[in-house]
């Protein structure tokens, strides 16, 4: 059973002001799971965007997200779970005054993301 230690993982920054590390991948050995930990800054935003074959989960660690699901457009807190189903249109936007964190994950390890209109 490997063990995969958050000071191993790589961050890198997915959008503007937010970093992103992937814990679970294909690089850690993972056939069919991706996890991804995204720090969103005070006013950053996860543009709108679709997963065309895969569905998504995203948790909310902490502070405050609004998410786009769909048409719908909602508040979130800590402990809220965004469940994305494949090709549905979706993104965060921090309005808080604070940092906010989530974890998002996919039962696939390579997953393309197209951009969805606003």
């Amino acid at each position: 059973m490997p063990i995969l230690y958050r000071a191993d993982a790589k961050t890198e920054e997915c959008y503007p002001g937010i970093p992103r590390t992937i814990l679970v991948g294909a690089s850690h050995g993972a056939k069919s799971l991706w996890v991804g930990h995204l720090e969103i800054a005070q006013g950053a935003q996860v543009t709108t965007h679709i997963q065309a074959d895969t569905e998504e989960a995203m948790v909310i660690v902490e502070g405050q997200l609004e998410a786009v699901l769909g048409i719908e457009v909602v508040n979130l807190g800590p402990g809220d779970t965004v469940l994305v189903p494949a090709g549905v249109k979706h993104g965060f936007i921090n309005c808080s005054g604070a940092k906010a964190v989530l974890l998002a994950s996919s039962p696939k390890i390579s997953f393309q993301r197209v951009a969805a209109d606003s």
